[in-house]
């Protein structure tokens, strides 16, 4: 299926949204979800192709208006992050779109067509959206920033004082090595791991303590280079003089985020810094909280807001759980005023289920996806150091749930009476009923090519013969994801307070859990057939 082509429709209707948009900017200083019509958005991705000409023709008009050039990139950078979702679904329209978008703003940089900044800011939307960059892209995108900048080339000789004068610019322009890490993640996007790892090493020798403070957060960048790098440059400098307490502290907090053939660096640089006398900085003792979490969906997604309690301002901060993945994206704001974090919550909640949960919830769960991320590959960002740090979690690991030894206990847990074969079979329809009929569950199917192709063969399979192919053919792999995904659900049905509605729920799904380890067919469990009805359902509706 080619990616979709916006219609007049469509072009008016994204136009109005900008604009709207932008009206939002100047009156409150930033975008409600609601006027953002994320809704719409998400139905309609073909949006991305006007959204990006508005902000170009936003940068190239004789009179900017920053509002709605500003409007356009957050726009864009939320059609990006949609489309993203739809590739890492396996969707190959998803796939064409991103490309295109990349190959336009490739064709942007050479035409000249709009100020230098302005593109570079097009070109970082990519790396906020979290959107895949393919290698030959990214050599096409770093010819193209190449192309964009006026001037010649710098000799090599030039190349350590050119850098230096970068980075003494931005020591003197921020305030925290988060900032640090933040500003170096965008521009990441357009420079090779080679030349990363160099500035890393570079920022180690920074006579800018908050430039030398960031250096044990890039222990967490995604590239092996770069982590390599600070680590060595940490060891070069370990000293009082150049490593801070709260380096230190950080650099042992990371030891167990990073992949297990890493910690001995970390350990020995560690060992070095206390022999040349770094001590390190203690922790703060652990806040009161107030914990949001959504349910976790059919994709293994999860969201979790923090706050502390107050009536002025407080403690901000959220997480993107998933399953397969580890932690997605993380953010930290340490002083939110109180009314804007009770309309974020607001505005967020209205698009999905939610409940208050407690910290023992947030332990658990942050600390298994740090290490079902480090085993798919994904270590955490450097914005948890600042989660964690803000709670007081000094003692966050890489503690994944042993996922078969957690329903096997919760199982046996439920005693005698309802774990009877007569129990079992009523418990079975009882969660067939929830996932086919309640709305919390309407999340909860497969959604990807495997699945569409049973649906757009030639000639088209009954849905019938359709719903006993995922039955028979795709659900079976995946018995241990979902297994894994009914147990994070368990968990959390458990935490959430204050739901009258939830009561059994949980041990319901403890036993489809346990049924599903234990090799129970699965036309023999509701739940998974009414799973196999709704993915067949969506793949139909999203081939018309």
């Amino acid at each position: 299926m080619s990616y979709p082509s916006p219609t007049a429709a469509d072009i008016r209707r994204t136009k109005a949204l900008v604009r709207a948009i932008a009206t939002e900017l100047r009156q409150r200083g930033a975008p409600s979800l609601a006027t953002a019509s994320h809704a719409w958005l998400e139905s309609q991705p073909q949006s991305l192709w006007p959204l990006l000409d508005a902000t170009v023709a936003g940068s190239t008009a004789r009179k900017r208006d920053d509002a709605l050039i500003t409007a356009g990139r957050w726009l864009l950078a939320t059609q990006l992050e949609l489309i993203r979702y739809r590739l890492e679904r396996g969707h190959d329209w998803a796939r064409e779109m991103l490309d295109a978008y990349q190959e336009k703003l490739i064709a942007l940089a050479q035409a000249q067509a709009l100020p230098e900044q302005d593109w570079f800011e097009l070109v970082k939307l990519l790396k906020v959206a979290k959107v895949p960059i393919r290698p030959e892209m990214q050599a096409a995108l770093t010819m193209a920033t190449a192309d964009a900048t006026s001037g010649e080339a710098p000799l090599p000789q030039e190349i350590p004082q050119q850098f230096r004068k970068l980075l003494d610019d931005i020591g003197a322009a921020v305030d925290t090595p988060f900032m640090v890490v933040e500003g170096l993640a965008e521009t990441g996007a357009l420079m090779p791991p080679e030349l990363r790892a160099y500035m890393t090493h570079e920022l180690g020798l920074s006579p800018h303590a908050v430039l030398r403070e960031a250096v044990p957060l890039l222990l967490l960048d995604p590239e092996p280079a770069v982590r390599h790098a600070a680590a060595a440059v940490l060891e070069q400098v370990a000293g009082p003089q150049t490593v801070s307490p709260m380096m230190l502290r950080r650099t042992l907090l990371m030891r167990n985020w990073v992949p297990e053939a890493e910690r001995e660096a970390i350990d020995r640089l560690a060992r070095k810094m206390r022999v040349k006398g770094v001590t390190c900085a203690q922790w703060s003792s652990p806040p009161a909280l107030l914990i949001h979490s959504s349910m976790v969906d059919g994709s293994g997604a999860q969201s979790l807001f923090v706050t502390t309690p107050g009536s002025r301002a407080g403690l901000f901060a959220g997480l993107l759980l998933k399953q397969g993945f580890g932690i997605r994206d993380a953010w930290c704001d340490a002083a939110v005023p109180r009314r804007e974090i009770t309309q974020a919550i607001k505005e967020t909640q209205r698009a999905a289920t939610w409940h208050t949960t407690g910290r023992d919830y947030l332990e658990v769960v942050v600390q298994h996806h740090i290490a079902r991320g480090l085993t798919a590959g994904n270590l955490p960002s450097a914005m948890i150091v600042d989660i964690a740090e803000q709670l007081g979690a000094a003692d966050w690991k890489d503690r994944g749930l042993d996922v078969p030894a957690e329903v096997e206990g919760l199982f046996t847990g439920l005693g005698p009476k309802l774990t009877s074969p007569a129990a079992i079979a009523a418990s079975l329809q009882r969660s067939g009923a929830w996932v086919e009929r309640h709305v919390m569950m309407q999340s909860w199917f497969e959604d990807d090519a495997v699945v569409r192709a049973l649906v757009e063969g030639r000639p088209r399979p009954k849905p019938a013969v359709a719903v006993r192919r995922v039955l028979e053919e795709v659900l079976p792999a995946r018995r241990e994801i979902w297994t894994e995904r009914l147990l994070l659900l368990v968990l959390w049905l458990q935490a959430a307070t204050g739901d009258p509605t939830l009561v059994g729920r949980w041990q319901d799904c403890v036993v489809l859990a346990h049924e599903l380890l234990e090799g129970r067919p699965l036309t023999e469990l509701p739940a998974m057939m009414a799973i196999a009805e709704r993915s067949i359902f969506a793949a139909r509706l999203g081939a018309q």
